[in-house]
């Protein structure tokens, strides 16, 4: 599969998303909850997610704590992110591809 390549990712901890801009002009919009199930390392096993579903308004009540608040993403080479999960987690690496593949279809 050929994905166009990110142009800027922004974390929004109080949303509980990840932003990928991408060159083609296209915006995908990840829900952190999903997005650290479908960690593709050979632990998790969340290479057999094959998509994400977008995120529901009325999932989590307005006043919840976010499950993700101190996420440090770094660069894979050239070729995706890694991303360092506050359990400690940061095993998987997210291709870019994998990414385009994942994102949550439009509404």
């Amino acid at each position: 599969m050929v994905s166009p390549q990110p142009r800027r990712l922004q974390v929004d901890t109080n949303a509980q998303t990840l932003t990928v801009d991408w060159a083609n002009g296209h915006t995908s919009v990840f829900p952190l909850p999903r997005l650290r199930a479908a960690c593709p390392c050979a632990e998790c096993r969340g290479d057999a997610i094959d998509g994400i579903d977008p995120p529901a308004p009325d999932a989590e009540p307005a006043d919840a704590d976010p499950q993700w608040t101190d996420l440090d993403i770094e660069p894979a080479g050239s070729v995706g992110i890694r991303i360092t999960w506050d359990d400690g987690h940061n095993a998987g690496i997210f291709r870019w591809d994998r990414l385009w593949g994942l994102q949550p279809p439009e509404a």
